[in-house]
């Protein structure tokens, strides 16, 4: 499911690219991809985990009949791949970088990659809308206030730092906070050294904090001052990732591996018959949730476990 922004950011370009297969009838479409072509930057758990499951997910879907291979990207080295008759996805930016580059007959799915890098990279590659897309990092806004209306029903007001990149969902954010009965109150942060001021200053407003995943707001730098701050004002922290929740923040909706490449292996069989119609970048599909019960004892809140949290949020989810 994509979140409205998502239907909203991507509708001129959806609508733009149907026009284009309409006027000239784009031949590709009869030409269904034999094989996927997984390209790696590097040899990592994570990746050799998401291969794995991506190929188990195949066999378990019925008719399928895909060969998988996987390619490891060197440096400098131009990337290889049979075009026209191979779905490429790419794990990690700088996969999909390289693969931005390939002809763009060739359609090419990222994965582990924020909003923000496919942006740019769509932008600058100047690909067809339908022969590039990606299952972002990013979990949907609404699905991230469900989780905290879940955790803590009786919340107000949430805090929320911006940076440059996240700057651009302000509008957004208000309208995810109006429709939850939640005042999201913004702070807009341009240098570093304005965090933990602006950070207290929310504090001092609001009933707890939620972190966005901005290159200059939140990093592996400022996570511990974020968290050890907020801690002091015995206001919880919601996450945006499962290490996040284990360094101290109180709960965060995140998506496994197995999760991923089960989207991943869906999106494939599906667009295998017309290669260049695939679905818009959206979000996770499936989640998981993390509590940090340690965290949730000495803030004095009492909590349901993960699989009842995340079974109500399921609920609330289908009765969108």
């Amino acid at each position: 499911m994509l979140s409205s922004t998502f239907k909203n950011k991507w509708l001129v370009k959806v609508l733009a690219f149907f026009a284009l297969m309409l006027n000239f009838c784009i031949p590709i479409l009869a030409n269904a991809y034999t094989g996927v072509t997984i390209v790696i930057s590097a040899t990592t758990p994570t990746n050799n985990e998401f291969i794995e499951d991506f190929k188990e997910e195949l066999v378990s879907i019925k008719g399928t009949n895909l060969r998988v291979k996987v390619i490891q990207l060197q440096e400098a080295e131009k990337l290889v791949v049979a075009e026209n008759s191979e779905l490429v996805i790419a794990l990690g930016e700088k996969a999909l970088k390289a693969a931005s580059k390939l002809k763009h007959s060739t359609p090419v799915l990222g994965m582990f990659t924020p909003m923000y890098t496919f942006d740019s990279l769509f932008l600058t590659s100047r690909r067809a809308f339908g022969n590039f897309s990606a299952v972002v990092l990013d979990q949907p806004y609404w699905r991230r206030v469900t989780l905290i209306k879940t955790v803590l029903p009786n919340v107000k007001t949430l805090g929320v730092l911006l940076g440059p990149t996240s700057s651009q969902d302000s509008e957004f954010l208000k309208v995810v906070g109006e429709k939850s009965t939640i005042n999201i109150l913004q702070e807009k942060i341009n240098k570093e050294a304005e965090l933990i001021p602006k950070l207290k200053k929310l504090l001092d407003l609001t009933d707890a904090l939620m972190v966005l995943p901005d290159p200059l707001v939140y990093s592996r730098v400022t996570a511990e001052p974020i968290l050890l701050t907020s801690y002091r004002y015995q206001k919880p922290v919601f996450g945006y990732s499962q290490s996040y929740v284990r360094s101290g923040a109180l709960a965060a909706v995140y998506s496994s591996t197995k999760q991923l490449a089960r989207q991943a292996a869906e999106i494939a069989v599906n667009s295998q018959q017309a290669p260049s119609l695939l679905p818009p970048p959206q979000t996770p599909k499936y989640f998981l949730v993390a509590i940090n019960y340690q965290v949730a004892r000495s803030l004095n809140i009492q909590l349901d476990d993960e699989d009842t949290i995340y079974k109500k949020m399921v609920k609330l989810e289908s009765e969108k």
